[in-house]
């Protein structure tokens, strides 16, 4: 009976869809490789990548002839052909800091070199020496790299380990330790933590505006001022983009009821959308200091009005919103 095994699973990947979504899109997808592996060399370009199927299922057959089915699912997948060398890439979007990152990306990473040697092994019927046979792999056959970049983009900074070694309990001897990690192979993950980027110049793509966003995001009044400071591109996001910022400033009372649409094409203005958040965030201020002064309720309301300048109505509903 064979046993299936899952890794990773689509828990994850349900929550951040949106933020899958506009990544996936092919420009967006070569410009963070280009940005972030090759210095912003404009090396992937966007037509050369193709999307690939994110989900595989590898049968692995152990010494006893038993076959286990192990499934692992990844976030976007892109092949890449360049030169007449395919490369995978995929960018695994993450939205909560995963204390064992290293060990997932490494099974990750190993599960496609499986899979491509299988394939291949079906393919190689010519005539093969006894050690090919045997290792279902022949001496001249190349496997096409795979490179995974972890895209993090919580609000707090990433705490957990980028590499094995930093997962492994090591031996207070230090001179044990120096022999062991000479035989015990190290693996670390190429982490993209979107709040803490460096060299923002190197990205082409709204990817520069929007991380840009994202490193301001604990600040609402500079938050506001990077905003307006860029008003062409804020003041016109497509509705893709406008979830995908919702999501990275997890603020989903960004998500009226009444979007504002410029002329009518589907368009957002993220500037009116920000300041009508932080002003709402002023008034949750007031309320609640007035509350907490012992203010009654009636005048609160008359100060709520004086102060913002709005009707009584608009007042009453404020309070009504925030009073404790």
């Amino acid at each position: 009976m064979n046993k299936r095994t899952e890794y990773g699973g689509s828990s994850m990947g349900q929550s951040n869809a949106a933020v899958r979504q506009w990544m996936g899109n092919p420009k967006r997808f070569a410009d963070l490789f280009n940005a972030t592996v090759f210095d912003g060399e404009q090396v992937i370009q966007p037509e050369e990548l193709e999307p690939a199927d994110g989900e595989e299922d590898i049968l692995l057959t152990d010494k006893n002839g038993k076959k286990q089915e192990v499934h692992r699912y990844r976030d976007i997948v892109m092949k890449w052909k360049k030169e007449a060398v395919l490369i995978l890439l995929a960018c695994e979007n993450q939205a909560k800091v995963h204390y064992a990152m290293s060990v997932r990306n490494m099974l990750y990473d190993s599960l496609p070199y499986v899979g491509q040697i299988q394939r291949m092994w079906t393919k190689n019927v010519e005539k093969m020496s006894t050690a090919e046979f045997l290792s279902k792999f022949r001496k001249d056959d190349r496997l096409i790299p795979v490179l995974t970049l972890v895209f993090y983009y919580d609000v707090d900074q990433w705490d957990g380990s980028k590499d094995l070694y930093g997962m492994l309990q090591w031996s207070e001897d230090e001179k044990k330790n120096a022999v062991l990690k000479e035989y015990v192979p190290n693996y670390r993950i190429n982490l993209i933590d979107a709040g803490n980027l460096e060299h923002l110049e190197r990205f082409k793509s709204d990817l520069q505006e929007v991380l840009g966003m994202i490193q301001c995001r604990g600040d609402k009044e500079n938050l506001l001022k990077y905003i307006n400071e860029r008003k062409e591109y804020f003041q016109n996001v497509d509705e893709e983009t406008y979830y995908v910022i919702r999501e990275f400033l997890h603020s989903e009372r960004m998500l009226k009821e009444n979007i504002e649409k410029s002329q009518g094409k589907g368009t957002v203005d993220m500037c009116k959308a920000l300041e009508d958040l932080y002003n709402e965030g002023i008034v949750k201020g007031v309320v609640e200091t007035l509350y907490d002064c012992g203010i009654k309720k009636d005048d609160a309301i008359q100060r709520v009005m004086q102060k913002f300048e709005i009707s009584k109505e608009q007042a009453e509903k404020d309070v009504e919103t925030y009073w404790r």
